[in-house]
């Protein structure tokens, strides 16, 4: 009787398998199939020859009539540009408009560009560091920060921003005010690439591949490449989202890396090439070999595939995410540079954790090199590079002088004089910078948020006065021989490197 009443069975749970297995082939998701997209690329009505198109996978060129077509996988979101040199900037809004989404079933897509009315070969960068707008009433400080930048850009030399990345504070609970923000730098008539921050992103997702989506909504892909003069420029995203909690890592992605080596290969060795990225490929502790210091959120973990492949090129690599300034040669052809954020310590004080004023960076581009380059503090002339302190004014070494050097790298001479007899340079060390430690301690029972405050840095110098009455002069020269000059009876003065050389 079992028997027979198992062997009636078999042929209704071989149906019921049948039948889920039916369901199971419904629901799963199909493979992306890949898609021929095609367009063209023109100027003026003529087609553009040689430009970069992509699909963030493969990289194909224009024909001669401006023409492409790229064999694209079904689930790629953008189609862009690698815009060349020699074109506007497409903006909207005052953000970079060099992509196209791709939408249903549309395949055909096009792009206008407008030839430029001057040579970019000298042009100019800035870059404004982790904005993290958390609460509309901060918007005002980034107007006045693009206020201070549209002064900067008003000599007629092409200008572009890069805003590195956390351009908002918490997605979670603001995220409309991505836009607010991009019109804010907007009104600075400077048009503003975006880098990808840890702060834009999405954390109710079960993946990083979706952490991106308000982000992308606003800004489109989240790497991409323009040429501007005789400089290649890339924007890479290295924000990793682990799926779980806020938990996230610098990585960058083997699509990544392999887009990048497409992009490098038709860039001629031995050019510049500036990287754009959110978290810095080197750190503090690196420097000291200190490697087990390093933690996975704060650097580019697998960064040696990156020096790898900008190997033969003069890079300089161009990050934030740290809230602070810092300049390091992790091999011999990168030159990385860590930028200080806009936004300080999250809009509660008017310096960084290292003492460093609100404010931005520009990098003077010209003859196929970076040429210059300067920390521009808000309404402060750009002449102002250092804060100096007499002695007795700084708390944490009472008998010297000490100085801040904002944007220190080892290129730079820091003398001090006694007396109007040189003295020598000063002696460097890690410590804390004083005005940002007197504000902290004055005011940090009203921050709204208390687990921030100063933070030792390693752009400090000090010296020991004979005498408690000895005139003291500091004389800072940058890498470029510009000369920063503090006293205590003239304050701080400036030479520009052509007038020192006279």
């Amino acid at each position: 009787m079992k028997r027979r009443i198992f062997l009636t069975l078999i042929p209704a749970l071989a149906a019921c398998f049948a039948l889920a297995g039916a369901e199971r082939t419904a629901q799963r998701p199909t493979e992306p199939q890949p898609a021929e997209l095609r367009g063209r690329v023109t100027a003026d009505g003529r087609g553009v020859e040689g430009v970069a198109v992509t699909d963030g996978r493969t990289i194909v060129r224009t024909d001669a009539k401006g023409r492409y077509r790229l064999a694209s996988a079904s689930d790629a979101e953008f189609v862009y540009l690698t815009l060349p040199d020699g074109y506007e900037i497409p903006a909207e809004a005052g953000a970079a408009a060099f992509y196209r989404r791709i939408t249903g079933q549309e395949r055909r897509y096009d792009f206008a560009l407008r030839r430029a009315g001057r040579d970019m070969t000298r042009h100019r960068l800035v870059l404004v560091a982790d904005p993290q707008v958390y609460f509309e009433e901060e918007l005002d400080s980034v107007r006045r920060a693009s206020a201070d930048i549209r002064r900067t850009a008003s000599d007629g030399v092409e200008t572009f921003g890069v805003a590195c990345g956390d351009i908002i504070g918490d997605i979670t609970r603001r995220p409309t005010l991505f836009g607010p923000v991009r019109d804010a730098l907007a009104e600075s008539g400077v048009p503003f690439f975006y880098v990808f921050g840890n702060h834009d992103m999405d954390t109710d997702v079960r993946t990083n591949d979706y952490s991106k989506r308000s982000f992308k909504e606003r800004f489109g892909p989240t790497y991409y490449a323009f040429d501007r003069g005789k400089i290649h420029y890339v924007v890479l995203d290295d924000v990793f989202f682990l799926a779980r909690s806020y938990l996230y890592a610098g990585y960058l992605e083997e699509r990544q890396l392999r887009w990048l080596e497409q992009d490098l290969a038709s860039v001629p060795a031995g050019s510049t090439v500036v990287v754009c990225l959110h978290i810095p490929t080197w750190s503090c502790a690196a420097r000291r070999g200190e490697w087990g210091k390093e933690q996975t959120n704060k650097v580019l973990n697998n960064r040696r595939a990156l020096y790898k492949l900008l190997e033969p090129y003069r890079a300089h690599i161009l990050s934030a995410h740290e809230h602070y300034n810092e300049n390091y040669t992790p091999v011999p052809h990168v030159f990385e540079h860590v930028h200080a954020p806009l936004s300080t310590l999250f809009w509660q004080t008017p310096l960084s954790m290292d003492g460093i004023p609100a404010g931005y960076a520009v990098y003077e581009a010209d003859g196929g090199r970076i040429a210059s380059w300067y920390w521009k503090a808000v309404d402060h002339d750009r002449g102002r590079q250092f804060t100096a302190y007499a002695a007795g004014a700084d708390r944490h070494k009472p008998d010297a002088v000490t100085v801040n050097v904002w944007n220190y790298d080892l290129a730079w001479k820091v003398r001090w004089y006694e007396d109007g007899r040189c003295r020598g340079e000063m002696t460097r060390y890690t410590g804390y910078d004083e005005s940002i430690c007197d504000y902290v301690a004055r005011y940090g029972d009203r921050f709204k948020y208390k687990y921030i405050g100063a933070a030792q840095t390693e752009h400090l110098f000090y010296a020991v006065p004979s005498s408690p009455d000895a005139e003291v002069r500091v004389e800072v020269t940058d890498r470029f021989g510009n000369v920063y000059e503090w006293s205590a009876g003239k304050g701080y003065t400036s030479r520009p490197a052509a007038q020192t050389a006279k």
